[in-house]
């Protein structure tokens, strides 16, 4: 007997192939049959005439970290369709967490209020396990914590003693269970990091079959050279390239898609294992302290925030501003303060939602002060949207075969501790954005082409064996969602809002959305 039928659906497999009608069988978290008419009992049906079945959603770039231990439910993720997140990213990950670091490296992965009762990726897979999350999740060990617990936050080179042990961290984390490595080259300690450095960690990912994901170090000036340092550190090591959250960053940039796009392709041909991933917003979002100069971000962002507190410091960064303006535009991508709105600063939720030219004269300050006031208050932690992209880039790159939809978001929830901020709206309209306005309304993609960027390429990538296609004996995650009315309806001014036209998502073979609502089953595995 079949646990679950699902009849009469519209199934696009993930594959790329025409959209066709079939009933669903799933037996034992796997799919039993694809057919026309399937016949056999089952313990419940799904009827789902006039509703599109896909494979669920991988999300090849999150930051749920902590938020998953907080929220196991992952609202914000499966409502969209999400059934597989990638973690760890940008350098960032949960573990390992070790000696003097620990504290710092917890706090940039976003819940310094956890309870932080492990080391290990052994450890920190176990508290995900029990009592256990609602997503499958696939964890990548961060570079940037690696590199602190053997050199701290400061601007140094590895010795060769150094290196090795950075390398073995590296191999205990994948032996415990991580897919890969990530790495953030744009924020420090991760920037310090010479090529060379970074393809030595990667070879001992690609030992175990990992993959590379990479915040290369430049989105904006130095985009080109950022994109072909994460290609050459793949060719040396041999190791299938993730590079996160492609675009083009800041107005000086925007002409240059086509270039970067040849460089992709370039490395294509000559053989390297290169993809990308992008969210379909033209905002970004991440620490307020990211506009500093390197100098000034060095140390941690408990160091950043004792440093803005000294007037000499903040005359001197203030000179540099004054001086290399187009290097701190750079860093943010925007024009002006009107396009840095703050998201999230919990010693001043008051700021929450305004952009820096709002805050400024409303406090009778600059906006520069405006900006080192809140590093000060929030201890480096605040956070802020960047509206730093061209919408004809977004769907350029949209269309192109190497990029595949991410979302850089985090699983939230707009109730508890996870609905105190105004984060990017990313988090929670990603997926269902694609669908809505870029599929349906705006024909940038057809239907297949989209589930296929959103499933069996992130799949592929990841080394996900029987996830992210619809076909007999592949685990049972699916989503079924309404093709004409499917939307997201987070906005940056109100993010914590449910999308619409997605009525069943279904993890590992059992029910978690049910009729638009969540069924508290925590089905998801760590894979």
């Amino acid at each position: 007997m079949l646990d679950v039928v699902i009849k009469d659906a519209v199934v696009v497999d993930g594959t790329g192939k025409p959209a066709f009608k079939a009933d669903i069988g799933i037996a034992a978290g796997r799919i039993a049959v694809v057919a026309r008419d399937v016949q056999q009992e089952a313990k419940r049906t799904i009827q789902a005439e006039g509703l599109y079945l896909a494979p669920g959603f991988i999300d090849p770039h999150s930051h749920s970290d902590s938020t998953l231990l907080v929220n196991p439910q992952a609202e914000s993720k499966i409502r969209q369709g999400v059934t597989t997140e990638v973690i760890g990213n940008c350098g960032f990950s949960p573990a390992p967490l070790l000696d003097a670091t620990a504290e710092e490296m917890w706090t940039a992965v976003g819940a310094p209020d956890l309870d932080v009762t492990w080391t290990s990726m052994t450890e920190y897979l176990e508290r995900l396990r029990h009592p256990g999350i609602a997503v499958n999740v696939v964890p990548l060990v961060g570079h940037t914590n690696v590199r602190a617990a053997v050199l701290g936050f400061d601007e140094l080179q590895p010795s060769t003693e150094q290196q090795a042990e950075m390398e073995r961290l590296v191999q205990e984390a994948m032996e415990q269970g991580a897919r890969g490595l990530s790495s953030g080259l744009y924020y420090p300690p991760g920037h310090y990091a010479q090529t060379e450095e970074v393809v030595g960690l990667a070879r001992v990912a690609a030992h175990w079959d990992g993959v590379y994901a990479s915040h290369i170090r430049s989105e904006s000036d130095r985009l080109l050279e950022a994109v072909a340092e994460a290609v050459e550190i793949g060719e040396q090591a041999e190791i299938q390239v993730e590079i996160a959250h492609l675009k083009l960053s800041g107005y000086r940039n925007w002409e240059g898609v086509d270039r970067l796009l040849s460089i992709l392709e370039d490395a294509c041909s000559r053989g390297v294992r290169v993809g990308c991933d992008q969210y379909p917003y033209t905002a970004s979002a991440t620490w307020l302290s990211a506009i500093l100069p390197y100098w000034a971000q060095e140390g941690g962002t408990k160091a950043v925030a004792e440093r803005l507190r000294d007037a000499e410091v903040r005359a001197h960064l203030r000179k540099d501003w004054e001086e290399n303006r187009a290097e701190w535009e750079e860093r943010a991508g925007t024009r002006d303060w009107t396009d840095i709105l703050v998201s999230d600063c919990g010693a001043r939720p008051e700021v929450m939602g305004q952009n820096i030219a709002e805050i400024a004269p409303d406090e009778g300050k600059d906006p520069l002060e405006a900006v080192f006031d809140l590093i000060v208050d929030s201890q480096g932690q605040a956070l802020a949207v960047f509206f730093d992209q061209l919408e004809d880039n977004v769907r350029t790159l949209m269309r192109h075969p190497l990029v595949v939809i991410g979302s850089d978001g985090n699983a939230l929830a707009p109730y508890g501790v996870l609905s105190q901020s105004k984060p990017h709206p990313r988090s929670y309209g990603t997926f269902p954005r694609v669908l809505g306005r870029y599929v349906r309304e705006e024909k940038v993609l057809s239907l297949e082409e989209a589930v296929k960027k959103m499933t069996s390429v992130s799949a592929e990538r990841f080394g996900l064996t029987d996830r992210g296609v619809v076909r007999e004996g592949a685990w049972a995650d699916l989503v079924l969602f309404h093709a004409q009315t499917v939307a997201d309806r987070a906005t940056f001014t109100d993010p914590h809002q449910y999308p619409v036209g997605i009525p069943y998502v279904i993890v590992n073979g059992v029910v978690v959305i049910e009729q638009g609502q969540h069924t508290g089953a925590l089905a998801g595995q760590v894979l």
